[in-house]
């Protein structure tokens, strides 16, 4: 298969913030001048429409395309507020018509279409066809976590499938860590999550009451002048490491309290 820039994005434990992370990445790869088809693999459960406050618009999705029941340019969801982000649904109900070759043939008219310089594959929460499909169309992967021990064991077993699938190229995301290592509780410090999953950490997130607001509101982070999310740093600090920037990983991230201790502090067992 023809691979092209394609991140699928995944966890093997669902509510991690996999799809925010999906959505507010893309938006800030596009806030960087670049061109980012951003397409919902969550097959009969799909969110990203509302996340992205265009559940009216979605006529079509990817299934459509995959049958050739419609044509590139009659699926594909933009919006003048955030240009250079073309958004493809999945569909409300799933029959389980997709392939990799029919997935893989879909997303080449796609980008034949709209000529990303990202393709970004937001998967469902767990190890079941969306991310099997999903592997099988794309060499690069990230993997959002939790500090949480649950979410850190996921994501080990989200880094071994994918690299049973050919992936090659493995990321992970932070989502929700404490800012403060006082509070972090019962959870994993950053070295120690780096080292149970053996993945390479591209974006700490931190936890943010506002991020979820923006969320309900179908916001990304940036987009309202109202509700300021510290998130929008951690989201522009991973769009430039993508794009092969050398940024410390908490650069500008606001709130961050004793750094050191944040990389270093843990569970005790």
């Amino acid at each position: 298969m023809e691979q092209f820039n394609r991140i699928l994005v995944t966890s093997c434990k669902g509510g991690v913030g996999k799809s925010t992370v999906s959505s507010n990445l893309a938006y800030a790869l596009a806030k960087r001048g670049k061109r980012v088809l951003l397409v919902d693999m969550d097959l009969g459960n799909r969110s990203l429409d509302i996340m992205l406050g265009v559940e009216d618009n979605v006529l079509f999705d990817i299934c459509d395309v995959a049958a050739d029941r419609v044509s590139a340019e009659r699926v594909l969801l933009t919006t003048e507020a955030r240009p250079g982000i073309f958004f493809c649904p999945a569909p409300y109900l799933y029959d389980g018509d997709l392939t990799p070759e029919n997935l893989d043939a879909a997303l080449l008219k796609l980008e034949a279409y709209c000529q990303p310089d990202y393709t970004v594959l937001d998967t469902s929460g767990g190890a079941d066809c969306s991310v099997q499909l999903s592997a099988a169309c794309a060499k690069r992967a990230i993997i959002v976590t939790t500090p949480a021990p649950t979410a850190v064991r996921a994501a080990e077993k989200s880094g071994d499938l994918l690299v049973g699938h050919g992936v090659e190229d493995l990321m992970l995301i932070v989502s929700g860590m404490e800012t403060d290592p006082a509070k972090a509780g019962e959870h994993y410090g950053i070295n120690e999550m780096i080292d149970r999953t053996s993945v390479r950490i591209i974006g700490i997130v931190p936890k943010d009451a506002k991020l979820a607001l923006l969320t309900e509101r179908g916001l990304l982070c940036g987009e309202s002048k109202k509700i300021k999310s510290v998130s929008q740093t951690a989201f522009e600090n991973i769009a430039a490491r993508l794009d092969g920037e050398h940024v410390p990983l908490l650069c500008k991230v606001r709130g961050i309290k004793n750094r050191k201790k944040l990389l270093l502090s843990g569970l005790r067992r």
